[in-house]
This record gives C-alpha cells, sequence and structure tokens, in this order.
C-alpha cells in the first residue's frame, strides 16, 4: 500500500508543482529592429553541447549604442501581421527596459534576475510599406540555454 502512495505521489508532484502560476509575472516588452549597419541578423546556433539550438540571431544597438543580443529557435514561428497594428505596440529601449527590471527586482523583494526571467520579449522588424513582422525572442547571454 505504501508503494502505491508514494508512486502516486511522485507521479502528482509535477502536475501539482508546474501546473500553478508563477508568483512573479512576467512583463511583456517590444524592442524594434531596423536594418541598420550596426544592427546584425544571422542564421546560427546558440548555447552549449546538448543544448545548442539553431535560429535567428539577432544583435542590435538602441540610441545610446549599447548593444542587445536576441535569439529565437528555429521551430518558433513568427507572426506576420498588418502595418496598421503596428500603433498598438510601444517599444523599449535599453535604458527604459533596466529601469523595468530593477524596480521589478524591487517590487517583488528578490535578488537581480536576468531579463528573461522578468520579461516576456518580442522583436518587431517592419519588412515592408505593409507588414511587419514580430518574433518571441530569448535574451543571449542571460542564463537562458545553459
Amino acid at each position: 500500500m505504501n508503494v502505491i502512495k508514494l508512486f502516486m505521489v511522485l507521479l502528482l508532484s509535477p502536475i501539482v508543482c508546474f501546473g500553478q502560476n508563477s508568483p512573479y509575472p512576467k512583463d511583456t516588452i517590444y524592442i524594434k529592429f531596423e536594418n541598420k549597419i550596426e544592427n546584425k541578423k544571422w542564421i546560427g546556433t546558440y548555447g552549449y553541447g546538448k543544448n545548442k539550438k539553431t535560429g535567428v540571431l539577432f544583435n542590435l544597438k538602441d540610441n545610446d549604442k549599447q548593444a542587445m543580443s536576441f535569439f529565437i529557435e528555429k521551430n518558433k514561428t513568427p507572426d506576420t501581421l498588418c502595418i496598421t497594428q503596428l500603433k498598438n505596440y510601444k517599444f523599449s529601449d535599453l535604458q527604459e527596459i533596466d529601469e523595468k527590471r530593477y524596480k521589478w527586482v524591487f517590487d517583488h523583494k528578490r535578488p537581480p534576475a536576468n531579463r528573461n526571467d522578468i520579461f516576456k520579449t518580442f522583436l518587431i522588424e517592419v519588412f515592408s510599406r505593409d507588414k511587419f513582422v514580430i518574433y518571441p525572442v530569448i535574451w543571449r547571454s542571460e542564463g537562458a540555454i545553459d
């Protein structure tokens, strides 16, 4: 009988633990990717060893020329939307993102967390007069794939 109880506890524990909402909700941010000389976009791999994944890498600089790096896996599908919907998105720069990050850490009384733990990040690229693409990305070098 004890074996059955132990089996049930082991079977149901992950469902109960992972099925709950996080006590620390993520904020959604949008960053605009523009085709400039200092901004780069290429297909490559990211991660180490068995965690190495193929996808699209983005390096871009914001207005203060500070670099930001992002990655989207090959199996993640970006959305293509009509340009008229672009006005519904508020873009953030690195200074604003870092201010939100420090506020989030202070509000939740947690040690400093990386941007992937705090934000659900989307990169937006306008590729024609009629359409833009929205990529669900992760911040590179932020402990995303270790």
